[in-house]
């Protein structure tokens, strides 16, 4: 125990340690049932930062809401942490699932949408297969303590396909090779697959996501090179409503964070609410 204590500790001083993954595999419900509304989904409750797989078999829940009746895979995002990144991955198998996806507050308003064309087919790497990967940047919007993200595919994909590189041309590939003539192999599109979302703060450690190669990052690292505007103004605007709503831990809370940012002004924000209380 004291050794393995010792090698935890070790890492914590390498650049190249990075914290292990934890996936959490959520079982599906005993019977697929139809919803059509946001608040009565099963939703998959996600911290920063974190990753969590759902399978979405034929026994999943349904959801037919505006645009959407499909099968869906539904996590619940905090929203009061701040700006973070944010990774879709649908596996493909025997059959691919080509997913679109939402993002919505409780009540069923739409705050972001990633429509197909936002996934990339990604080759194999390492122990992953073939997946249709997304990966974005998420500013939740003030005021919101969490949001949903749903994912799900759409009725029109059944009967096309989605091509995938041949295991031959792969291997011809990581040795440095061409097989021109070697033709990519079409995969039957279906409504069941295996969801993958990923959750880290941007520009801090990666969590290791299945999607992302290892990065080195210098221990002494805290904080990102740069902060974008939006992230300022997030932040700031946060610690306001905080105050207002006179929860001041919240509001000491974003105060640490922004800090850790390197987000200039925070403090003097933070002041100013209160004295002006």
């Amino acid at each position: 125990m004291y050794f393995r204590a010792l090698m935890l500790s070790g890492c914590v001083a390498l650049a190249g340690c990075q914290s292990t993954e934890i996936i959490e595999q959520v079982p599906v419900a005993q019977h697929a049932q139809q919803v059509s509304v946001i608040s009565e989904l099963q939703a998959v409750k996600m911290k920063l930062p974190s990753s969590a797989i759902v399978d979405i078999t034929s026994q999943s829940q349904v959801l037919n809401f505006g645009n959407i009746d499909s099968p869906v895979a539904v996590f619940e995002l905090p929203a009061d942490r701040g700006e973070f990144a944010l990774t879709i991955t649908s596996m493909i198998d025997d059959t691919a699932f080509v997913p679109r996806a939402i993002i919505v507050d409780k009540n069923g308003k739409e705050i972001e949408n990633y429509g197909k064309e936002n996934f990339e087919y990604t080759k194999p790497r390492l122990n992953l297969g073939n997946r249709l990967v997304a990966e974005n940047d998420f500013f939740p919007p003030v005021g919101l303590d969490s949001v949903y993200l749903i994912v799900y595919t759409d009725k029109s994909e059944l009967g096309g396909y989605t091509d995938v590189i041949h295991p031959a041309r792969l291997d011809a590939e990581g040795r440095g090779n061409y097989l021109p003539e070697v033709k990519d192999i079409p995969i039957p599109n279906g409504m069941t697959g295996k969801i993958e979302v990923s959750i880290d703060r941007v520009g801090f450690f990666s969590i290791g996501s299945s999607n992302s190669e290892p990065a080195a990052v210098p221990a002494a690292a805290k904080t990102v090179e740069s902060v974008q505007p939006e992230t300022q103004t997030y932040y700031h605007n946060a610690i306001k409503a905080a105050v207002k709503a006179d929860d001041i831990p919240k509001a000491l809370s974003l105060l640490d964070e922004a800090k850790a940012l390197g987000i200039k002004g925070a403090q003097e924000v933070f002041v100013k609410a209160v004295n002006s209380k």
